[in-house]
């Protein structure tokens, strides 16, 4: 259930949608404050992803990037922003 979660968390989708979603796969209710917390720890390990060392990880003799554009969730309100892979 949190991968579910957090994959509608990351699309945007509202709580009060949430709500319906996890009601049927059979969930009797789901709270915006559990919702808040799913979110924070993924924020959590989204967090320590970005900020891990890469100096142990060997040499690096090129960085491949692309982009894509996504909507996503930021300061409770869902924005367009450019995503780096």
């Amino acid at each position: 259930m949190v991968s579910v979660v957090a994959t509608c968390y990351l699309l945007g989708v509202s709580t009060r949608r949430m709500d319906k979603l996890v009601q049927s796969l059979g969930i009797s209710s789901l709270s915006k404050s559990q919702v808040s917390r799913m979110a924070a720890d993924l924020d959590t390990q989204v967090a320590a992803f970005r900020t891990r060392p890469l100096g142990e990880s060997g040499p690096f003799t090129f960085v491949a990037a692309d982009a894509l554009s996504m909507k996503v969730r930021e300061h409770g309100r869902v924005v367009n922003a450019v995503v780096l892979v």
